[in-house]
């Protein structure tokens, strides 16, 4: 008797969560996608430091204001090249 239980109700538990699946999936889906993504924001804002809207509102293309700044590079002189010939 109690093994007929366990299987009816297990069976109950089975249909149930199809039909729910059936009809609310799609949101559901959405809904678990929207929170992916605004996870994936907030720890895309942290290790830059930079608003994620700040991003998207940003205007396309150069900007007369911005400066570009040539930092002259540093040549830095190790030493001459040498090359070695191998000794038979």
């Amino acid at each position: 008797m109690k093994l007929l239980q366990v299987i009816l109700i297990v069976l109950v538990i089975y249909v149930s969560v199809r039909l729910i699946l059936k009809y609310y999936g799609a949101s559901i889906l959405k809904w678990l996608g929207k929170k992916a993504m605004q996870r994936m924001s907030r720890s895309f804002e942290k290790r830059s430091g930079m608003n994620t809207d700040d991003l998207f509102n940003q205007p396309q293309g150069p900007r007369s204001s911005q400066k570009k700044v040539n930092k002259p590079k540093e040549n830095k002189t190790v030493g001459e090249y040498v090359d070695f010939e191998e000794i038979d």
